[in-house]
């Protein structure tokens, strides 16, 4: 795909967003109560490029947490099904590096070549995605230890994606779309000096991460320890089974369906819903349930997320982004569960990772 390279002022850029509003539906982080969140911008002075952790990740704009999948109407002797056609054209600012590979994890589960699934499918190629370096660590996140961030370079995904150089965005742009949408700005190429000061940024943000996890030999020590008793100490004693770990979660992509029939029972709509493996009846299976309990889920979740996702897809499910642990109401820490492990191991003590002999 073809890449390049621009530096664009900053005066420039947003009234070059304005523009896009007139043929884009605009959505990106604002201000709204409680804190910020992706959502509709209406006036790009509503838009907040120096936000910091949100509740919901930006996927939430091309994987929806309700969405209807189709109707089923009776015509005559037989049923007419209808999917959706075409969705809104919309533009996603500001998408940060771990939330960027987060999309990337949702692109492998629903585009899958035999099993695409339709509707990601429109949103994906309807959403011109702006991707943004962070300009600060959050507490909470530890995406440079599982290699999301805090500069992620996937080379794919995005159409643009901005580094902050404080008058002027370094704009790396992917494909010909990104090119036809800013030949008008006739924007200059980026120099080398460019790329030292982003590079010099990066290497400043990696100094300030207040939390670590090494995942060097994480996948093979969580897998041999299903047994371990941080499952059914932090289960039983702080684990709440609300659910808000994964729906929160940005890599989450489960869901369940459901029929909303007519009384006349000539129609059907058919949506689906973002499920949640620690809800008690997700598991369950012809009336039995293979977990059954809080451990079991508990789990399922983060040997999932740390181990057993990167046999499913090649990479960690977890993107480092905090968000699990920031609103669970017991601040279970996925993390402190890892470490613990590891130090059952001999791999963690005194706060530090100690180095295996092999």
């Amino acid at each position: 795909m073809q890449y390049q390279a621009f530096v664009i002022e900053k005066i420039s850029f947003f009234s070059w967003l304005e523009e896009l509003g007139q043929e884009f539906q605009l959505i990106g982080p604002r201000e709204r109560e409680g804190g910020p969140a992706f959502s509709r911008i209406e006036s790009i002075k509503d838009l907040n490029l120096d936000y910091g952790l949100t509740m919901m990740g930006p996927q939430v704009h091309l994987y929806h947490p309700e969405e209807q999948i189709c109707t089923i109407e009776e015509r005559g002797a037989g049923f007419e099904v209808s999917v959706r056609q075409e969705v809104p054209r919309q533009v996603l600012i500001g998408v940060h590096s771990c939330d960027l590979h987060a999309i990337l994890v949702l692109d492998r589960a629903f585009l899958k070549a035999g099993m695409e699934d339709r509707n990601y499918r429109l949103w994906r190629e309807n959403t011109v995605v702006i991707g943004l370096h962070c300009p600060h660590v959050c507490p909470q996140c530890f995406c440079a230890s599982m290699g999301t961030g805090p500069f992620f370079e996937p080379k794919q995904g995005y159409d643009f994606l901005l580094t902050d150089l404080g008058d002027s965005y370094l704009t790396e742009t992917l494909g010909n779309r990104a090119l036809k949408l800013i030949a008008h700005l006739n924007p200059h190429l980026a120099t080398q000096d460019h790329f030292d000061r982003k590079s010099q940024l990066g290497l400043e943000l990696l100094n300030q991460f207040q939390k670590s996890i090494d995942t060097t030999h994480l996948v093979e020590i969580l897998l041999r320890n299903q047994n371990h008793p941080v499952w059914s100490q932090t289960a039983d004693q702080r684990c709440l089974n609300c659910t808000n770990c994964t729906k929160v979660c940005p890599t989450c992509f489960c869901y369940n369906v459901k029929d909303t029939i007519s009384f006349d029972l000539t129609r059907c709509e058919r949506s689906r819903y973002k499920d949640s493996c620690q809800e008690l009846h997700f598991a369950e299976v012809h009336g039995a349930n293979f977990r059954s309990t809080r451990t079991a889920r508990l789990r399922q979740f983060v040997t999932h997320k740390l181990a057993t996702w990167v046999e499913q897809f090649g990479c960690f499910g977890c993107i480092g982004c905090g968000r699990c642990m920031t609103w669970c109401p017991t601040k279970i820490d996925l993390t402190d569960m890892a470490r613990e492990i590891m130090a059952s191991e001999g791999l963690y003590t005194a706060g530090r990772v100690k180095k295996r002999a092999d």
